[in-house]
């Protein structure tokens, strides 16, 4: 579908804005000469100022978030902004510098959103993509609101309409479903969704039907059409076609299958959550595990995806105590989960080594070193997770400072592992390395620091931005130089 659309209202706006590359071009390279000497205001009123000849110039929105960014981190608190004019535009801007000043707070990041899609929307600005400037900030408003102690469903319910003013019919029912699950018995919201896909759904076709007019005659065009025989509510018109064959029969194991499937292929919490207490039930029925282990699945797929949600938040961040609280909260909550669930699983299912890996893993993380051990060592056996196990393996009989113990370890799985510089080679050299390059240091070993230099050595050849490793390569060649008394 077009990214976004205008239906232009003839209040005339925008007559007053002329695009000047080149008066924006000093704005914005004054801008980062001064972000760069931590003068963090004064850079957000350049770059504003340079948005005023170049407003839709998306790369200095997003650094001009970067310089927010690192004016929160360095201490940096909210504050007021004058007046730029009565141009739309320059409301638009306005609001900008006031969120720039404080940018995670969500009202603030919509009122930019606001602004930019009534600009849009004016006359006289046709030749602006501000769609793109409320589309960009939109999606923050809507995840800093997520994230927020309580999330405003009204918000939720504004940012929704301004994506629908912009032609971005998708986020629109994002954004909506997100009010939904804020208040799930609100019957005229739940109403309003189905107008919404509806919404969706037909300019879905329009757009897959004008690409498939461009495309006679192609394969490109069948895989099109394919697109767009499932696109739009066929999801919920898959999983009312599955849930109805169930409730036919809901003895029937297969059909069950088939509505989890088509419940989980939304990736949305509500649909997830019934296919995991469908499946439970089944479990409890039938007392086949593998419906067990399937919702066990599902939920761990859900944790994964609220850490994800929050270290965004943590990383835009990294100050605001809030957000880190919520992303170590989540983060407990998943592996607080997945300790449990991979017990169970390795305890219904003994000999599976890909298991006793997965939570010898989970063991290793939660600080369960010698649990840990006993798992990995059994899981060292599995072909598929030989090189992870060795790996986790070493790193706890570091933790342990059995030195010895991980060097052995660590090298018996670096000699097998075929790929040296595929992730897992490398983070084994890497841990090599370091052990080696430790007790050479502790021992005054010579043959140690040889060896780890070489590690470290082969490491910087194949990825010289590797972690640390630059300065790690320096550190052995001064305890080297010291060792030997140069």
């Amino acid at each position: 579908m077009a990214l976004f659309g205008k239906s232009k209202s003839s209040s005339g706006g925008g007559d007053g804005f002329k695009r000047d590359p080149r008066k924006a071009r000093k704005f914005f390279e004054h801008a980062q000469t001064v972000a760069d000497s931590k003068q963090y205001d004064y850079a957000i009123e350049l770059y504003i100022n340079g948005l005023r000849h170049l407003p839709d110039a998306m790369d200095k929105h997003e650094a001009l978030l970067e310089v927010a960014k690192r004016r929160k981190v360095a201490g940096g608190k909210a504050g007021r902004a004058k007046k730029l004019g009565s141009e739309t535009i320059d409301q638009m801007l306005h609001a900008e510098k006031v969120w720039a000043m404080d940018f995670t707070i969500p009202k603030l990041a919509y009122e930019v959103m606001r602004h930019a899609a009534e600009a849009d929307q004016e006359e006289g600005n046709e030749d602006y993509s501000l769609g793109e400037v409320a589309f960009w900030i939109g999606e923050m408003a809507s995840d800093f609101n997520a994230a927020a102690k309580k999330p405003d469903k009204k918000l939720y319910l504004a940012i929704r309409d301004r994506f629908s003013e912009i032609g971005r019919h998708d986020k629109a029912v994002e954004v909506h479903r997100r009010a939904i699950a804020l208040d799930p018995k609100d019957q005229s919201l739940i109403d309003q969704l189905k107008d919404l896909e509806a919404l969706k759904y037909t300019m879905d076709r329009k757009e897959a039907k004008s690409s498939l007019d461009n495309l006679k005659g192609s394969e490109e065009q069948a895989r099109i059409q394919a697109e767009l025989d499932t696109s739009g509510t066929q999801n919920e018109r898959l999983i009312a076609a599955a849930r109805a064959a169930y409730d036919e029969d809901p003895e029937d194991l297969d059909k069950l299958g088939k509505l989890v499937d088509a419940l989980v292929r939304t990736a949305e919490d509500e649909h997830e959550n019934e296919a995991v207490e469908l499946l439970n039930t089944a479990h409890q029925a039938s007392g086949q595990y593998r419906y067990k282990s399937r919702a066990g699945d599902i939920k761990m797929k859900q944790l994964t995806r609220a850490v994800r949600n929050y270290k965004q938040f943590v990383d835009a961040a990294p100050e605001d105590e809030e957000f880190r609280s919520k992303y170590n909260a989540a983060v407990k909550e998943r592996l607080d989960f997945e300790l449990a669930e991979y017990q169970d699983r390795v305890k219904n299912y003994p000999t599976d080594l890909r298991l006793k890996y997965e939570f010898g893993r989970r063991l290793f993380q939660a600080g369960l070193t010698d649990e840990a051990i006993g798992m990995l060592q059994q899981s060292t056996r599995e072909p598929k997770s030989r090189s992870a196990s060795h790996l986790m393996l070493g790193k706890a009989f570091i933790v342990k400072e059995w030195v010895d113990e991980a060097i052995s370890t660590l090298e018996e799985g670096f000699n097998a592992h075929e790929v040296k510089d595929d992730p897992v080679g490398k983070e084994m050299r890497y841990d090599l390395m370091t052990a080696y390059k430790n007790r050479g240091t502790e021992k005054g070993d010579a043959q140690d620091l040889e060896t780890a230099q070489q590690h470290a050595s082969a490491l910087l050849q194949a990825d010289i931005n590797y972690k640390d490793i630059r300065e790690q390569v320096e550190a052995i060649r001064n305890a080297r130089k010291t060792l030997e008394g140069g």
